[in-house]
């Protein structure tokens, strides 16, 4: 009877976790007039992304998935870029960069705009 019921259990906690979004696709990112930085685009598979410059120098980077956001880092020297998983699959999605030493602290902002 126990054995039963913790197959049952498991059974059912495999249908009830939901799977996290990715990010996928291909993205030009635009800072705010505050920020002004150069704009680039960023490609998104899975937990890999990829930065490209206009001058076609590329970027890879990781993509590390929490609850709630997802954060995109090249190495453990740069400011890591932060996305709210509620703007997944948009068109747009709104991002914050964030200072690598002190997390609370905005470094840049802006849209990643979709590109078709």
């Amino acid at each position: 009877m126990r054995a039963i019921i913790i197959t049952l259990i498991s059974f059912l906690a495999g249908f009830l976790q939901q799977d996290t979004p990715k990010l996928n696709g291909n993205y030009r990112i635009v800072f705010e007039k505050k920020y002004e930085q150069q704009t680039f685009k960023m490609e998104f598979r899975d937990s890999i992304f990829k930065k490209i410059m206009p001058d076609a120098v590329a970027y890879k980077g990781k993509i590390k998935y929490e609850k709630y956001r997802a954060f995109l880092r090249y190495g453990k020297e740069d400011n890591p870029i932060e996305i709210d998983n509620r703007e997944f699959g948009k068109d747009s999605m709104k991002f914050v960069m964030r200072a690598n030493s002190d997390l609370s602290k905005t470094t840049a902002r802006g849209i990643l705009v979709k590109i078709k």
